[in-house]
């Protein structure tokens, strides 16, 4: 398990984390992952709305992680699992922290048809679904009742879309507590992450097919010397002809391009996770 690193590293270093892709569908069906070792994440039970946020302020101590996501892309229908880490970096106990994770399956055609999935996490000995947009406890799905300096506290997460469509998805973690001279006061830290979904059997994105148009050739293209001396030249064509024949259809592109957002960082892969406000 990759360590986390102090927030004010995770601020310097844009906080850039690099996961792996989840084992095939069938090995987690029969084997679910162990228990992550640490402080245990309860599930925080039948309560009702959590204390009203008078205030809130960033956590400058307490921080939540989402470590071995995938480096860049998915299968939308197998089980992709990711850890769900909260970190204690300071120097004093908080108590009782509540986590909160929600995801979103998006369709790389943009249509307004809905795109099924589920989120689970492992606990207890077995997995539950995550509650999605939950009114109880403001959608926070577990508790740690005390986190000590150093400790740190872990849950194992998979998720898995119903189709098979090509798109991207986003998750977005967070964390909650409680000023503990003022009851009102709220702390939270958040962090997000996003790849795409790619169907078995399609292209990756950034790797486009290099037998689509608008890849190099050794043949000699429109309007280039031709190696035979007083070889005809092309005729007629427009210049938007000569144009396409150097970039290719606009249907070659990569998946990248169709979902139209989705964070793929260069450079080995890495994963772009970026803070956002969402306790």
């Amino acid at each position: 398990m990759t360590h986390p690193v102090k927030r004010s590293q995770r601020r310097a270093l844009a906080a850039l984390t690099v996961g792996a892709v989840s084992l095939p569908a069938l090995l987690l069906a029969t084997a679910p992952a162990a228990q992550a070792a640490g402080v245990p994440i309860e599930p925080v039970g039948p309560i009702g709305e959590l204390p009203y946020c008078e205030d809130t302020v960033d956590s400058e101590d307490v921080a939540v992680w989402l470590q071995d996501v995938p480096e860049d892309h998915a299968s939308p229908t197998a089980w992709t699992e990711f850890l769900y880490t909260v970190e204690n970096g300071g120097d004093e106990p908080v108590d009782t922290i509540y986590t909160k994770l929600e995801g979103w399956y998006n369709a790389a055609d943009g249509s307004d048809e809905p795109f099924p999935f589920q989120i689970q996490w492992f606990v207890d000995g077995e997995w539950r679904d995550v509650p999605f947009e939950s009114d109880a406890a403001d959608g926070h799905f577990g508790v740690i009742d005390q986190l000590a300096p150093g400790d740190s506290a872990d849950v194992q997460i998979r998720t898995r879309a119903e189709q098979d469509r090509p798109g991207w998805f986003e998750s977005w973690a967070s964390i909650r507590y409680y000023d503990a001279e003022d009851e009102t006061l709220c702390v939270r830290d958040s962090v997000e992450a996003e790849w795409a979904l790619v169907p078995e059997g399609d292209e990756a994105p950034g790797e486009p097919d290099p037998e689509e148009p608008g890849q190099p050739s050794e043949e000699p293209q429109p309007g280039e010397p031709s190696e035979e001396p007083n070889a005809p030249a092309p005729q007629g064509g427009s210049d938007d002809d000569a144009e396409l024949a150097e970039t290719g259809g606009s249907h070659a592109l990569p998946i990248a391009a169709g979902i139209g957002g989705a964070a793929l960082v260069a450079g080995a892969g890495a994963l772009l996770i970026a803070h956002r406000n969402l306790a």
